[in-house]
This record gives C-alpha cells, sequence and structure tokens, in this order.
C-alpha cells in the first residue's frame, strides 16, 4: 500500500449521459475544493443535450497546473461500464466517484479524505454523510450513516455513493459487472467490503440530488429486484431476527438525530453559505430541521424558493 502524502493527487470519476442541466455545478463542486492536486475525469456517454460544450468550456477556462479536467464523449456499455472507464484512467492515489448529478457539499470535502487517508494507513475506503437536496438545489435534509459493518451492508443499509473515496489499489482491482442494469453501488460495496477496510468520517461530505430522471425511478422495481439477488448471491438474508431488526431501527432514529445536530451546527455559523462548494439554498432553518424530523428518506417534497424583494419592486417596503 503505496503512502499518501500531502499533497497526493487525487482524482474523481464522473460518468454522465445527458445531464447538462447538473454538470456545470458538479464540476464547479470540485474545482471549489481548497486542496490541490486534483484530475477530474468525466466520462461522458456521448451526450446530445450540451453536455460536451459545457466540458470544452470548462477545460479551456480553468484548467491549470494543480487542477485539470480530462473528459471523453463516445457511446459505452451503460454506468457501470463508464465508471470503470474512469477508475482505469484515473492516474491519483485516491479516486473518488461522483455521478454527474451530484455535487461535494463543502469546500473541504477532499481535503478531510485526504487528511483522514494519512492518519490511518490501514484504510481503504472512505465515507460521510449526505445531504438530500432538491432538482434545484434546495436542501431537505441531512441522512448520516453509522460505522461500517459488513453483515449490516448485506441486511440492506447503504453507502451514500457521492461522499466515497477509495485507495488506488482499490479501483485497479474492483470493476462493476458491466452486465448489471442498475444498483452498481451496492455491488461496490458487496464486493469491496467481503476484502477492504472501511472508514466511515463524521462529517457531510457531498449532496444526493434527487430529480425525477435519475437511474432509480426509471428503474425502481427492477433496481429493487437486483439489489434483493445481488445480496442474497453474496450470503445476505431476507429474514432478520427481531433483535437485529429493532436495533437496525433505532439505529436509523439516532442517525437522524445526529443529522439535527449537525443542522443547528451549521446554522449557528455566520455566513455559513460560503463554506459550500455548489449554490445551495433552503426555504427556512425551521422547514430544513422539520423535515429532518419527519421526512421519508424517498419522499419528494415541494420546496419554494423563498423571493428576496428588491429594492423599489412591487410589495417591498418603500413602495
Amino acid at each position: 500500500m503505496s503512502q499518501i502524502t500531502k499533497d497526493a493527487l487525487v482524482s474523481v470519476v464522473t460518468p454522465s449521459r445527458n445531464q447538462a442541466r447538473f454538470l456545470e455545478e458538479t464540476l464547479a463542486s470540485v474545482y471549489a475544493q481548497d486542496y490541490r492536486p486534483i484530475e477530474h475525469i468525466v466520462v461522458d456517454a456521448a451526450s446530445t443535450d450540451g453536455s460536451v460544450e459545457i466540458l470544452r468550456r470548462w477545460a479551456d477556462s480553468h484548467n491549470d497546473l494543480t487542477y485539470r479536467l480530462e473528459f471523453t464523449s463516445e457511446p459505452d456499455g451503460g454506468l457501470g461500464d463508464g465508471v470503470n472507464r474512469g477508475f482505469g484512467r484515473a492516474t491519483g492515489h485516491i479516486v473518488g466517484w461522483l455521478n454527474a448529478d451530484d455535487v461535494y457539499f463543502g469546500r473541504t470535502a477532499i481535503r478531510s479524505v485526504v487528511d483522514a487517508l494519512r492518519s490511518d494507513p490501514d484504510v481503504d475506503v472512505v465515507y460521510g454523510d449526505v445531504a438530500l437536496i432538491s432538482e434545484d438545489s434546495g436542501l431537505w435534509m441531512i441522512w448520516c450513516f453509522p460505522r461500517f459493518k459488513y453483515k449490516r451492508i448485506l441486511r440492506g443499509y447503504i453507502i451514500p455513493q457521492p461522499t466515497v473515496f477509495f485507495r488506488s489499489h482499490v479501483t485497479d482491482v474492483v470493476r462493476i459487472d458491466p452486465e448489471l442494469p442498475v444498483a452498481h453501488d451496492v455491488f461496490v460495496w458487496l464486493t469491496a467490503g467481503k476484502k477492504y477496510k472501511f472508514k466511515h468520517l463524521h462529517r457531510v461530505q457531498a449532496a444526493d440530488r434527487d430529480h425525477s430522471a435519475r437511474m432509480t425511478y426509471a428503474v425502481v422495481d427492477k433496481w429493487a429486484v437486483q439489489r434483493d439477488e445481488m445480496y442474497r448471491s453474496f450470503g445476505g438474508s431476507e429474514r432478520r431476527r427481531f433483535v437485529t431488526h429493532n436495533v437496525d431501527r433505532m439505529t436509523r432514529v439516532l442517525m437522524r438525530i445526529k443529522g439535527a445536530f449537525y443542522l443547528l451546527r451549521l446554522f449557528s455559523r455566520s455566513k455559513w453559505e460560503q463554506n459550500i462548494a455548489f449554490p445551495i439554498w433552503i426555504d427556512s432553518k425551521m422547514q430544513v430541521l422539520k423535515r429532518q424530523a419527519t421526512m421519508r428518506i424517498l419522499r419528494r417534497p415541494k420546496l419554494i424558493r423563498p423571493v428576496t424583494l428588491q429594492q423599489g419592486t412591487p410589495g417591498s417596503s418603500d413602495t
């Protein structure tokens, strides 16, 4: 295992297909990181929605000695194939996987990963907590996760894929089965989790964007069947004992509470938005905390962006 230095190259792999409306925020969240050097590899699947023009313009205007965006645009065999190609092209000592509709949450996300891997040489994979955001970057809630246990993964716990970073020796070996139509991340956790050491970072590392066109919703029935078949093939069981079931439920409650405390700490900081790596907005702090306590994870609430009235506009106080 190679030693991670304080200025180790970090590669971020982004598979993309017709994600132009989200792509620029994804690129910006990587570029906004306070860590360098960064290599951002975008594997575009022959998009026809203007994605290539965005990538070309971004590379021309942002590439320098410490940040490099590299991209290809050609037909591929699906998301799994795109991720595999990106892993194969990555040259960094640390490799992240960030889909083209997701973003890194704070400007110190990558630095925290480098620090964690430098301080714990036995760890191969790190992941953190995740913010859930709307299609137009409104904050819904914070989704927190417990420390890694392989048996917990076999019981159906997930790892938030946008937050994950690997040492390069993991991505040199682990590949997604290109025949899988869905549940690509589950395959990686089940495969890598048997051999490599995972560590949870107690911080919000990324934001998972929910929108109607995401793959999970497009093939939700197929996704559930594929996921359950995968768990069984790796030794998981659909039956859980009474004690295990209730421990899992209590863990999820505690993770909700942890997310609420994170929000309170976040909102207590002056100009907290300036530390976020993308243009986040909230309807109100109280509404966010309310959703943190009551919202079902896979429910899409309707967020109304608050309107700030400018001086002299109809309805403002000086008319």
